[in-house]
């Protein structure tokens, strides 16, 4: 069994309802590749995905934040230079403003069972 990202990263016809869009990734700390890679760092790794946002819940994209009912802030990731939209912070559901900042939103809220 493959988790859906890493058929994604391996399968470029899977990824190519995406070309020409701006996708975002809505994510947490469970959502890794079989190699334990964050989504967000191997999606940005495919030259052919325009990484445009990101989205965290509660606990933050990467998971900054254990304590619970810790809310997260939005901010620019260092590396990848795109906006970081937390969805347990002022906002718990997206605004307007960062609706407009994609065309496709990709999933990957894995289970950590």
């Amino acid at each position: 069994m493959k988790f859906g990202i890493d058929r994604l990263l391996t399968e470029p016809e899977l990824r190519a309802p995406l070309q020409g869009k701006r996708v975002a990734l809505l994510a947490h700390p469970a959502s890794v590749t079989e190699n334990l890679t964050h989504s967000l760092d191997a999606l940005a790794q495919c030259d052919d995905v325009n990484l445009t946002a990101a989205f965290g819940p509660q606990h933050g994209l990467r998971g900054d934040k254990q304590d619970n009912m810790i809310e997260t802030a939005d901010y620019n990731d260092p590396v990848l230079g795109i906006p970081v939209f937390s969805l347990y912070g002022e906002v718990r559901k997206p605004t307007p403003a960062m609706l407009d900042s994609f065309d496709v939103i990709l999933i990957d809220l894995q289970d950590l069972g």
